[in-house]
């Protein structure tokens, strides 16, 4: 397992590999959620083996990498069911909240196919935790009890339990909550409404996290443990904010349905980055226009898009200098970037950058050509005067 150079615009972190024609991305965050795994469930391999010493520790680790696995299988049966009904997988990521599968943009479903698409990629997932349980715990039976395979046995049989019941739950960014914003948007024809309905839902779920962590405990008459209560705090927040970003994104949505996008889209071409600074910026201005000069999206070595030329610092180093001028020589990184096809609705643009929340640009493609760069904190103040 090596580490992947950064790709600006994808998934930072170790690319274990390719599959549906799409990357596989641990994230950085796995360790620690590994690490804080390997802690909390090494005490109880401790107490059933006390005879493994250290070897205990190993067990835990296997445990916790068991688990991600068991993480992966629910993200492939998402991105298997997407393809199913012609969605492209763009990656597939395991992180410290477990992970999530990324699709490229859609084109215009009917709203009965798209809401059935939706469903069915959603619920695919903890149906596959749930399939992994009752296999784990048919496999009981042929491993003798308090034996190291037992014990990852027995644990990742009732961690998948846990993973399907919970990702059930009816309430936005769970795969339930997705499922149910999918039934509304059926039965109502509002995909809006079906997520203000499973993003709240959401919340309340998160509250809950919180609510049973310390009311269980107290109920049984003991402390509620200070851990358990820090992780469910940890996983309400991520629950709770990922909510709202869905009712955002929603809104944001509703409004865009009619939206022009063309009015937040500057022509753009794209240069190598050693071609001739000075040929490149006479070939975009004979492009552009009074209004709005053509931006230029420069190139790096293996064809990426890697920076949009200063023209203010072209101006300078081309008055500077007597010999040719690399365009990428002034070319200011694009940080965070996403492409997308030319014919692409604000709606769909905008569902894109939930799976891509740090892009700054989206790059414009006609087919396999640049035409045009939309700046997304443009688009998004836009956005938010409609």
């Amino acid at each position: 397992m090596a580490a992947k150079k950064h790709q600006t615009g994808a998934s930072s972190g170790l690319r274990l590999g390719t599959v549906l024609g799409a990357p596989v991305i641990l994230a950085w965050s796995w360790f620690l959620a590994a690490f804080v795994i390997t802690i909390l469930f090494a005490p109880w391999v401790n107490t059933v083996r006390p005879d493994l010493g250290v070897w205990a520790w190993f067990v835990a680790f296997a445990y916790a990498v068991l688990l991600f696995g068991s993480v992966f299988l629910h993200e492939l049966a998402h991105g298997v069911a997407g393809q199913f009904y012609g969605l492209k997988v763009a990656a597939i990521e395991l992180n410290i909240w477990g992970g999530f599968t990324r699709f490229e943009p859609q084109a215009e479903n009917p709203r009965d196919k798209a809401a059935l698409t939706s469903f069915v990629i959603s619920i695919v997932g903890p149906i596959v935790n749930i399939v992994l349980a009752l296999l784990g715990w048919w496999c009981l039976s042929a491993v003798s009890p308090t034996s190291v395979p037992w014990l990852l046995l027995i644990a990742v049989t009732f961690a998948n339990v846990a993973l399907g019941a919970i990702n059930l739950l009816p309430g936005i960014p769970l795969d339930g909550g997705w499922a149910l914003q999918a039934l509304m948007w059926r039965l109502t024809g509002s995909q809006y409404l079906g997520t203000i309905v499973a993003s709240w839902v959401g919340r309340v779920i998160a509250v809950g996290f919180i609510g049973w962590s310390v009311i269980t405990p107290l109920l049984a008459g003991e402390r509620p443990d200070p851990l358990t209560v820090a992780w469910m705090s940890l996983i309400a927040i991520m629950l709770w904010f990922s909510a709202g970003d869905a009712a955002t994104h929603a809104k944001r949505a509703r409004k865009m349905e009619t939206y022009d996008l063309s009015q937040v889209i500057q022509p753009a071409i794209a240069a190598t980055w050693d071609a001739d600074l000075a040929d490149t910026l006479d070939y975009a201005n004979t492009l552009g226009n009074a209004k709005e000069r053509t931006l230029i999206v420069v190139l790096d070595q293996k064809g990426l898009p890697y920076g949009l030329v200063d023209r203010h610092a072209a101006a300078g180093r081309l008055a500077e200098s007597l010999d040719q001028v690399p365009a990428g020589e002034v070319a200011r990184p694009l940080a965070g970037w996403i492409g997308v096809p030319k014919d692409i609705t604000a709606p769909h643009l905008l569902e894109s950058l939930t799976h891509r929340p740090k892009a700054q640009f989206s790059l414009v493609m006609d087919e396999n050509t640049l035409v045009g760069v939309i700046d997304l904190q443009e688009f998004f103040d836009e956005l938010l005067a409609a």
